[in-house]
């Protein structure tokens, strides 16, 4: 029996710092975008924003968030399955590892499965919020 797309990105989440989770649930060139699709402003300070290609790419996105955050709160509050997409909608509560700052965003996840693996997934959160929380000046 096969995975529904809701399941497979739950796999991707519940560990999305190990490779070796994330590549049994991607494809090799799954399309990563956070929180913009292009922005240079924002990329400036959070590398990860953006368009990005592969596996390695949501862990080092993972990594960076790590770096700037410690994670006090992510709740899954709805789950929509069509077929081989899935859409989750939440929040989460961040606390800025320089600044001490804390922020609660809203985020939605949209992920798109091929063949039963996630080949595209975006995140969008409440970028003005979060950003606020960091160094800026690095």
């Amino acid at each position: 029996m096969s995975l529904s797309a809701a399941q497979v990105v739950q796999i991707l989440l519940s560990n999305p710092l190990d490779i070796e989770n994330v590549r049994s649930v991607t494809t090799p060139d799954v399309t990563y975008v956070s929180l913009s699709e292009h922005n240079p402003d924002l990329q400036a300070f959070l590398p990860w924003a953006g368009t990005n290609k592969g596996p390695e790419t949501i862990v080092r996105a993972f990594e960076g968030i790590g770096r700037a955050w410690e994670t006090k709160a992510f709740e899954v509050r709805d789950v929509i399955e069509q077929g081989d997409t899935a859409a989750f909608f939440g929040s989460f509560t961040y606390q800025g590892r320089e600044t001490g700052k804390v922020v609660i965003s809203p985020f939605s996840l949209l992920a798109k499965l091929t063949d039963g693996k996630i080949s595209y997934v975006q995140f969008l959160e409440d970028s003005f919020g979060t950003s606020a929380t960091v160094n800026r000046q690095g």
